[in-house]
């Protein structure tokens, strides 16, 4: 099977807990609307090369560790796209999440896409702890604070910001996971 295959296979799979009982309708296509259509899926084909180049021994952890990164990806771009920050009407050629859905919404499902990462990530892994616990941190690193995406969203929020490091912590965080994680 070709990697974007792969990787289609894999968001679908994960996305799919949005159909069972319990999920809010709405929540579920929100967070459908933010993942598909897709993207270039330049960090998980990034995650995948980086695993087939290490001699890949664990397909389905390398397959938990682009999807988690890509879910990570797609939240940040909910949030972005709110009227908080960039009040995106498009995103991917059609309405952003919270032109489609509503902000409350549109922040709910960017949340619920990052918990998401991380069970698919726990999910891919749990045969292999170790391994599964330097993922965690990889990706934890990747998004939070002080060099993660969260951080370089913030710097938005700044009267002034170093440009490198905003456009480091804000985009190159994830590419960084992506080659880590595997490596």
């Amino acid at each position: 099977m070709d990697v974007m295959t792969r990787i289609e296979r894999a968001l679908q799979s994960a996305l799919a807990r949005t159909g069972q009982p319990g999920c809010p309708p709405r929540l579920g296509q929100a967070m459908h609307h933010a993942v598909f259509p897709r993207g270039a899926r330049i960090r998980p084909r990034l995650t995948l090369a980086v695993a087939a180049a290490c001699g890949e021994d664990a397909p389905a952890v390398s397959d938990a560790a682009g999807i988690a990164i890509e879910l990570m990806h797609c939240a940040s771009l909910v949030h972005d796209d709110l009227p908080c920050f960039d009040d995106a009407d498009t995103r991917r050629g059609r309405a952003s999440v919270h032109r489609a859905f509503g902000e409350p919404l549109a922040v709910l499902a960017g949340d619920a896409l990052i918990v998401l990462a991380y069970q698919t990530l726990a999910q891919g892994a749990v045969t292999q702890p170790l391994r599964l616990g330097q993922l965690i941190l990889t990706l934890g690193q990747a998004v939070g604070v002080p060099c993660g995406i969260v951080a370089g969203q913030a710097w938005e929020c700044e009267p002034a910001a170093d440009l490198a490091l905003y456009q480091r912590e804000k985009t190159g965080a994830l590419f960084a996971a992506g080659s880590h994680s595997q490596a």
